[in-house]
């Protein structure tokens, strides 16, 4: 069991989130992988994109300029997943499932009834789609 690490707030804004790892997150949500999180990640790679759960909206909004919206829509199953799986990964009112869908809306897409729904089956995190009041 790997323990958590905490990364200051001054520290996060200074990462950049790794489009290669986003890629390969995407990747197992299309290929219907997300139940064997999180032994489809080392425990070193546990830790090191565990601080990624936390970063600001902005951040995210960076690094989805260049997704498609189903890039987005596979992020969001993946977060949405890895958050309940992987220890250490909880991100509440910060989750990044809630930030790429606001990314959605923007692009003046929503979540359909299915999406919602498998949403609600499958994390315990009240806060996403839609984030905190």
């Amino acid at each position: 069991m790997a323990i958590g690490s905490w990364t200051p707030e001054n520290e996060k804004s200074a990462l950049s989130i790794d489009l290669q790892w986003l890629q390969r997150c995407i990747a197992i949500s299309r290929e219907d992988r997300l139940e064997e999180l999180p032994a489809l990640f080392t425990d070193e790679e546990q830790q090191r994109y565990g601080v990624f759960m936390r970063v600001s909206q902005d951040q995210w909004q960076q690094a989805a300029v260049e997704l498609s919206n189903d890039d987005i829509l596979a992020l969001i199953r993946f977060f949405t997943r890895a958050e309940k799986l992987i220890s250490g990964w909880d991100a509440g009112k910060e989750s990044p499932a809630i930030w790429l869908a606001k990314v959605l809306r923007k692009r003046g897409e929503k979540l359909d009834r299915d999406m919602l729904l498998w949403i609600r089956n499958n994390t315990d995190n009240r806060f996403i789609p839609n984030g905190g009041l």
